[in-house]
């Protein structure tokens, strides 16, 4: 058996995992890259309104081409990325993203979105789960995250994650504080 890697030999940015979700479907977990430019595109374009504006917080038709340079050209220490793929006919396609900014050493600020046809499958979970692995591995404890009072599908994947959460609520929105270490769910 090799020894496991130190935190400082992790490299996220090869991170990759063949996952099942609810429904017994097979998707592939893996960093984003930037040749996802156009996939990441046509995830947005999988969003319903309801679903961008509680994402963004704000109702927007498109990504702008900075905000797509942005999302699939990361640092993997600052910025980490991953996506939830589904594969039909040799095309990879974006159905879920999930990301984290570093907002100090052990704090990150996180944030996810799933396609409409694909909400309900337990792909949020899935990313939340992932990207507090690679999370751990960066020296991350907490994520904290904005979320719409509405948004009981985000609301839904917090609550199933296991992490001890502390929500503070104001004008309609519920700022999330996870504790992510400590709960390794395999």
């Amino acid at each position: 058996m090799s020894p496991t890697p130190s935190p400082s030999d992790f490299n996220p940015a090869s991170y990759r995992v063949e996952e099942t979700v609810r429904d017994g479907g097979a998707i592939v977990i893996r960093t984003i890259r930037p040749d996802d430019k156009e996939r990441l595109r046509e995830h947005a374009h999988g969003l319903s309104p309801e679903s961008v504006h509680h994402r963004f917080m704000a109702y927007k038709r498109e990504l702008s081409d900075e905000e797509v340079r942005r999302f699939t050209e990361l640092d993997f220490d600052q910025h980490v990325g991953i996506v939830a793929i589904l594969s039909n006919e040799g095309c990879e396609h974006i159905i879920g993203v999930g990301r984290y900014f570093r907002t100090s050493k052990e704090r990150g600020e996180a944030a996810f979105s799933v396609i409409d046809a694909q909400q309900g499958r337990g792909i949020g979970t899935l990313l939340l789960v992932h990207l507090s692995r690679i999370a751990r591995r960066k020296g991350i404890t907490e994520f904290e995250a904005d979320v719409l009072g509405d948004n009981v599908h985000m609301l839904d994947v917090v609550a199933a994650s296991g992490f001890k959460v502390q929500a503070t609520h104001e004008s309609g929105v519920v700022h999330l504080l996870m504790r992510i270490d400590g709960v390794e769910r395999e």
